[in-house]
């Protein structure tokens, strides 16, 4: 009986194995292609091509790449799988490719920058300019009251003097 057992058991377990397998590995749901290809780009490019390019994942333009492709395919398998989420996904990027994939170099404050510079040493030079064309520029009191600038009588005869020499 003791035999009998045993074989029954060995049997039992031998059955048991190999009917887990195929549970375990039942096919993977995929999501369906458009929502696959969406959910690529807007995960994709919150991410950053790690060949040094300083570029999004899916806008690298280095010819020989050395990080893209793997990457590309990797979150393109990911993205397919119906039963992962969004967060899911990017936690399995990082796990793979490491925390400096999801460092993406957003927009840069140098234009901004630039252009704020530029309009400051634009007023700067433009208040300067200012300045000093109207520093020794003073108005008398007359001119300021008569609307007219005074008369110098040795300068009128002077221009009065060159002008008959051309004539």
């Amino acid at each position: 009986m003791i035999e009998v057992r045993s074989i029954l058991g060995a049997l039992f377990v031998l059955l048991v194995l190999l009917l887990a397998a195929p549970i375990s590995a039942a096919p993977v749901m995929e999501r369906d292609p458009a929502e696959a290809e969406k959910l690529y780009h807007e995960i994709g490019s919150s991410m950053t091509c790690l060949c040094g390019c300083r570029e999004r994942l899916l806008d690298c333009s280095m010819v020989n790449c050395s990080f893209k492709e793997t990457g590309q395919r990797f979150l393109r398998e990911e993205c397919r799988d119906a039963n992962k989420s969004p967060d899911q996904i990017r936690a399995a990027m990082i796990e793979r490719f490491g925390p400096e994939i999801m460092q993406v170099h957003g927009d840069s404050l140098l234009y901004p920058v630039l252009f704020g510079g530029a309009f400051v040493t634009l007023a700067l030079f433009g208040t300067a300019l200012w300045f000093f064309a109207t520093r020794g520029k003073t108005d008398s009191p007359a001119v300021e009251a008569a609307g007219t600038p005074p008369s110098d009588p040795s300068l009128e005869a002077r221009i009065l003097r060159e002008m008959e020499e051309i004539e």
